[in-house]
């Protein structure tokens, strides 16, 4: 499911978790990318087609035409959106080889967070791995 149009991309992350409100808050003071960046618990997911499934692999991008990217994939399109030298980084990230290896990694690395500086009980996440 594809949700409506947007004016701006949309950044999901998970607000309960320690590490994810932090990297986003440092996103947002040092990076300040045009995109809305929001909890996935103030959003109504279900209407933007993200499943249960995608929110436990990582963050979401929404694009403007209503598709969605998980992971670090996610976090790739975000900072291709930004100004340089970040925009740099989220293209390198998006890059074909580079691309494959985040999403094989993505969901392991996500499923880690519990273990990094500031996280909380929340972060800790028992997501099954992904298989494509």
């Amino acid at each position: 499911m594809i949700a409506a149009p947007a004016e701006r991309p949309i950044f999901l992350y998970d607000g309960d978790c320690g590490v994810c409100d932090n990297g986003t808050a440092s996103i947002r003071r040092r990076i300040n990318p045009p995109v809305d960046l929001v909890t996935y618990q103030s959003r109504d997911t279900d209407a933007l087609g993200i499943s249960e499934l995608e929110l436990l692999e990582g963050p979401v991008f929404v694009r403007t035409d209503g598709t969605h990217i998980v992971g670090p994939l996610a976090m790739g399109e975000l900072l291709a959106t930004a100004r340089r030298p970040y925009r740099t980084y989220g293209r390198i990230m998006l890059a074909p080889g580079v691309r494959h290896v985040l999403h094989a990694l993505g969901p392991w690395i996500y499923r880690q967070r519990h273990r990094l500086p500031g996280a909380t009980h929340s972060c800790s996440v028992n997501a099954p791995a992904r298989h494509h």
